[in-house]
């Protein structure tokens, strides 16, 4: 049995000890696979991502939310149709149950350390990236992902990119062949 790169997860704050580790299984996944809901994930190798599906004229549209790469946690609460967990390669990830993770913040309160760091990392990103959608063009986002998140231009495939920036990935090509 593997054991979870506890130092990938350092910024948690978890002691290496602590017997939370032990609650967590392993999951490997491949391309395309949707992750279970009411379960927490920490990504340890892949990459995931989460989008929307919106339907307009009979067509069904996907709009890329938010990208999770190694060291990052996320949790998928009750399944709602239009919100998809997908990982976009193969990869290693390890899930608990939600219902585990509130037994533990009962428990043992110092995990609400993790819990509001958690949280407050995740509304701190969801404010940046409101601000940057509504105060730039999507080529200064392009530009800010270039900058900031070289990884995103790196790992994630360009339609799923062009998707998070709001822009088709037509108009995405421009922006590539403008700015090189």
């Amino acid at each position: 049995m593997a054991n979870i790169n506890k130092q990938l997860f350092s910024h948690l704050n978890v002691e290496d000890n602590d017997p939370v580790w032990e609650k967590f299984v392993e999951v490997k996944f491949q391309k395309k696979n949707i992750f279970s809901d009411n379960k927490a994930y920490l990504v340890e190798d892949g990459l995931v991502r989460k989008y929307y599906i919106t339907t307009t004229s009979d067509i069904d549209t996907e709009i890329s939310a938010e990208f999770y790469f190694p060291g990052d946690i996320f949790t998928v609460e009750e399944r709602e149709s239009e919100v998809v967990y997908e990982s976009l390669n193969k990869g290693l990830a390890w899930e608990i149950t939600l219902d585990e993770v509130k037994e533990m913040f009962a428990v043992n309160p110092e995990c609400r350390f993790v819990q509001n760091y958690y949280l407050s990392r995740k509304l701190n990103a969801a404010m940046k990236r409101e601000m940057l959608l509504l105060k730039n063009t999507p080529q200064d986002l392009y530009e800010y992902l270039l900058k900031s998140k070289p990884h995103y231009i790196q790992n994630i495939p360009l339609k799923y990119l062009a998707s998070y920036i709001g822009i088709t990935p037509i108009s995405l090509s421009r922006i590539r062949k403008r700015i090189s």
